[in-house]
């Protein structure tokens, strides 16, 4: 058998994963989004710098003369005569001054040997064993100083993004190149703190998830609880009602529905009760009486011929009541065994009233009927639809004084049918249940008839109701016909 789980467990465990996947997908995307920012702004700015540096090759000819044979470079300082070395660490100050006002990146300028030729000393922020650093990092890296576009690196625990930049041939074979460089480790600090508050968070999120869930769970599962203990009691043959009170809609709606089972199961319960009280003595009279008819015939007590008729007379009133106890068993999935075809009603009613016809003049009763010229079809089973009319009509012969009234009219799209006698009617008292299954009336036989009446008409889109005329009780037929 699989194991099942409780619903807080299942609830607990949907929540959860709903909220760890909607945080981490939260997580996930601000780090994304966080790191692409970091990359687009670094490669921005460094080609930003990139391109005041290019602007050096229009100042390049301004600078050529200065640069001759007296130009050397002795332990990463340039020396030139006095007047011309000032001249070029002055282009070279403006040059790097103007890469960091026209963007957030750091500049140093380097030979092919990767020697820092300016700044000297401490011309900003960055510290000079920093700068070495970087130099270090690049040469490390790239045997090549011009294949450096962009690159990210870590050195000394920083994060920085590099780009370098040729500044052609200014002396002898020497070459000059930039390294462009920008720090980003605080924003990937910021970025990690983030992280670390969006785990807080979550965590956070977490516990009020499992306390929230647990509460909800609990609201949930327990009226669910004591619904199924009230259903456990329906079942145990206890139909009280429940007074319970949910704040949920949906659960008083289900109390609602069971209150109403617990209130069918009573009244069938107690009809059930009466009814085999009464089928009882309705069976043990018919047996009673063809045994003593039986063994007055066996002992010569009464002439065979008359007890015979008796014997059978009882005998056809047993095999009935048989019949409509079959009947009522199945009653409840009867359209299953239902053939329908096109009937029509006129001549339906025509024979049930010629079948009772023998019944009617032993008692003195006639039928005086009223049916519409045209013919009347209904797509129905013929075999049932007759019970209803023989059922109603029997009704009407056990308590009709002279004369039965049966009319069969249509009124398109309705077909209407009536069948009256001129009794005393149908008591007050006795009126909203007779068609209830096992009530029995005053004179009833045993509270199964009218109740499969009402089951066939419903099972055929018709619907049937009585009431009581100056002449009688008067049950009335309903069906519309949709051809």
């Amino acid at each position: 058998m699989k194991n099942k789980k409780s619903i807080k467990i299942r609830i607990l465990k949907s929540t959860l994963m709903l909220v760890g996947v909607i945080l981490l997908g939260i997580g996930i995307t601000f780090n994304i989004l966080v790191n692409s920012y970091i990359k687009n702004n670094a490669n921005s700015e460094l080609n930003k710098a990139s391109k005041y540096v290019n602007n050096y090759y229009e100042e390049k000819e301004k600078l050529k003369p200065l640069i001759d044979d007296k130009f050397f470079i002795k332990e990463n300082i340039i020396k030139l005569p006095s007047e011309d070395e000032h001249e070029i660490n002055k282009y070279m100050s403006r040059l790097v001054k103007e890469v960091e006002e026209h963007s957030n990146a750091k500049c140093m300028i380097v030979n092919s040997n990767y020697e820092i030729l300016f700044p000297i000393d401490n011309y900003y922020s960055v510290i000079p064993s920093d700068l070495e650093s970087i130099a270090d990092s690049v040469k490390n890296q790239y045997e090549d100083i011009k294949e450096v576009s962009n690159k990210k690196m870590i050195i000394k625990n920083k994060h920085y993004y590099i780009s370098t930049l040729n500044l052609e041939k200014l002396y002898d074979d020497k070459e000059l190149y930039t390294i462009l460089f920008i720090d980003i480790t605080q924003q990937l600090e910021l970025a990690v703190g983030i992280n670390i508050l969006l785990f807080v968070i979550m965590f956070i999120a977490g516990l009020l998830t499992i306390f929230t869930t647990i509460i909800l769970s609990e609201k949930i599962s327990k009226p669910i609880k004591e619904i199924s203990k009230f259903a456990k009691q329906i079942g145990n043959g206890d139909f009280t009602r429940s007074d319970m009170d949910f704040e949920d809609k949906e659960l008083d709606e289900l109390l609602n529905v069971m209150n109403k089972s617990a209130e069918y199961l009573d009244k069938f319960d107690r009809e059930q009760k009466i009814f085999f009280q009464n089928i009882s003595h309705e069976l043990r009279t018919p047996l009673m009486s063809i045994v003593s008819y039986a063994e007055a015939i066996k002992y010569n007590i009464m002439e065979s011929e008359k007890a015979s008729e008796i014997i059978l007379d009882e005998g056809e009133k047993l095999k009935e009541m048989i019949e409509e106890l079959l009947y009522i068993s199945k009653i409840d999935n009867i359209t299953k065994d239902y053939k329908l075809s096109n009937c029509d009603l006129r001549e339906v009613l025509s024979n049930c009233i010629q079948s009772k016809q023998a019944t009617a003049i032993s008692k003195n009763i006639k039928f005086t009927c009223d049916f519409s010229k045209e013919s009347i079809m209904y797509l129905c089973d013929e075999k049932n639809i007759s019970r209803v009319f023989l059922n109603i009509i029997d009704n009407a012969l056990r308590y009709a004084k002279s004369e039965i009234f049966i009319v069969c009219k249509l009124d398109k799209p309705k077909i209407i049918i009536t069948i009256e006698d001129d009794g005393n009617g149908i008591k007050e008292d006795d009126m909203p249940y007779i068609f209830d299954r096992y009530y029995k009336g005053d004179k009833g036989k045993n509270g199964i008839g009218l109740s499969i009446v009402k089951s066939i008409v419903n099972n055929h889109d018709g619907k049937i109701y009585c009431e009581n005329t100056k002449k009688g009780a008067k049950f009335i037929i309903e069906f519309v016909q949709t051809f």
